[in-house]
């Protein structure tokens, strides 16, 4: 017998929608859930919530649609959600008993009792203005004096390491909190709470931002917080340009071990913009770009797109079956895989002919002195282990991260059964 019966009535639990292409995105801010589901599956639900049994809710439906849904199935899954109770609960509550079905678990949001009129008013439009107003500027003074762009060089510190790469570290993860907590701040102007947790993208260990709650906004009020942080790295970027244009210009005398930090700074947003532009994995331009195409799935959709590319070549690689994904997101998904791939090789090419030289570097100078030996330079001796530790853990834990993260992800490959 089937678990809901044309007599039950459940209890539904309040829920978001936002319309997304040919479907509706329903979820629960609190629990972080949302599921895409057909127009016609919310009707159902709105009749629900207003009392009617399913099999009523059922006859609703098909006096306007002329097809009789199967909502059993449906039904369950809304329930494991924790979008619905089961019709057991239902019938509790009517006796005045309080109902025994499990809850989904409630997310605890960060900075959720940050005023959002204060989060407005941060990413208000003067606010925005002024300073897309002040990177057109820094790009003006950057023309102007193109001498004032750091060097990759400049990431080698070859005197005061452990100082130097110490307040670099301090403030570049400063900034990167900041990062995140400008989608933080941004998602709360919307409305939306969200969360903080640490990661990894590739060999880099990151802090990341939950935003699974901007499903419940507009696609057009997603972009905002979706780019905040970018934004922020790239007025702090500006400001950096601009300090190091009035140095150049000789308006602001800057001593040399302070010029290294700046010259470091400056590299860090940049590289971190750059960084997102690395669309094989899910940065905050990649979430920008599923959300204009309205693609949910666009990243996993894609691999699994090139692993039946793979497949064709080495038929021991199971295909996924990607029938069922809506014809337009079909479109994007071999576009998105050329990008997929080159930001694949760009990274790579980054990855040998700049972190690992440098890292050779670094290893070379603490090689040389432990060679040499605490007595032959007590100070070198110190600073390069310190900065050796400073400069290689880091990567030491993202690297080791990242190819656990690619050896999952072979034998998912492998091992991943074929859809029927």
């Amino acid at each position: 017998m089937p678990a809901y019966t044309q007599e039950a009535v459940v209890v539904v639990r309040p829920f978001s929608r936002q319309a997304e292409g040919d479907d509706v995105i329903i979820g629960r801010v609190e629990t972080g859930v949302f599921l895409a589901v057909p127009s016609g599956a919310v009707e159902v639900l709105d009749s629900l919530a207003e009392g009617k049994s399913v099999g009523e809710a059922a006859d609703l439906y098909r006096q306007k649609h002329g097809t009789v849904p199967d909502l059993d199935d449906f039904l369950h899954i809304l329930e494991v959600k924790g979008i619905i109770e089961s019709p057991g609960a239902a019938a509790r509550q009517n006796d005045g008993i309080r109902a025994q079905a499990p809850e989904q678990r409630q997310l605890r949001y960060h900075f959720a009792n940050f005023p959002q009129s204060v989060a407005r008013r941060i990413f208000s439009r003067p606010v925005l203005y002024v300073s897309f107003v002040l990177m057109v500027v820094a790009l003006g003074a950057y023309i102007t004096d193109p001498a004032i762009m750091p060097k990759l060089s400049d990431l080698y510190v070859s005197d005061h390491r452990t100082l130097i790469w110490s307040i670099w570290l301090l403030i570049s993860y400063a900034s990167i909190a900041a990062h995140e907590l400008s989608h933080v701040i941004a998602a709360r102007a919307m409305g939306v709470s969200s969360r903080l947790g640490f990661g990894n993208r590739l060999w880099t260990l990151v802090v990341e931002a939950d935003l699974t709650g901007l499903w419940s906004l507009p696609k057009r009020q997603r972009y905002l917080p979706l780019l905040a942080g970018s934004w922020l790295d790239a007025v702090l970027a500006a400001l950096c340009f601009l300090v190091l244009f009035a140095h150049g210009q000789q308006w602001v005398p800057i001593a040399p071990t302070p010029m290294r930090i700046l010259n470091l700074m400056l590299l860090t947003y940049l590289t971190r913009l750059m960084w997102q532009g690395f669309l094989f994995v899910r940065t905050d331009y990649y979430y920008v770009i599923a959300t204009f195409f309205n693609c949910r799935s666009l990243l996993s959709d894609t691999e699994a797109f090139l692993r039946n590319l793979v497949a064709r070549i080495f038929p021991w690689v199971r295909k996924v079956d990607q029938t069922a994904i809506p014809a337009a997101e079909r479109r994007i998904i071999p576009i998105y895989a050329v990008v997929w791939v080159a930001g694949r090789i760009v990274a790579l090419i980054w990855l040998f002919s700049v972190i690992i030289p440098l890292a050779g570097k670094y290893i070379g100078n603490v090689g040389h002195a432990v060679m040499n030996g605490f007595s032959a330079n007590p100070g070198n001796f110190v600073d390069s282990v310190l900065m050796m530790c400073i400069f290689i853990l880091p990567i030491a834990i993202g690297l080791v991260l990242w190819i656990m993260g690619l050896v999952r992800g072979a034998i998912k490959s492998v091992a991943l059964p074929q859809r029927s």
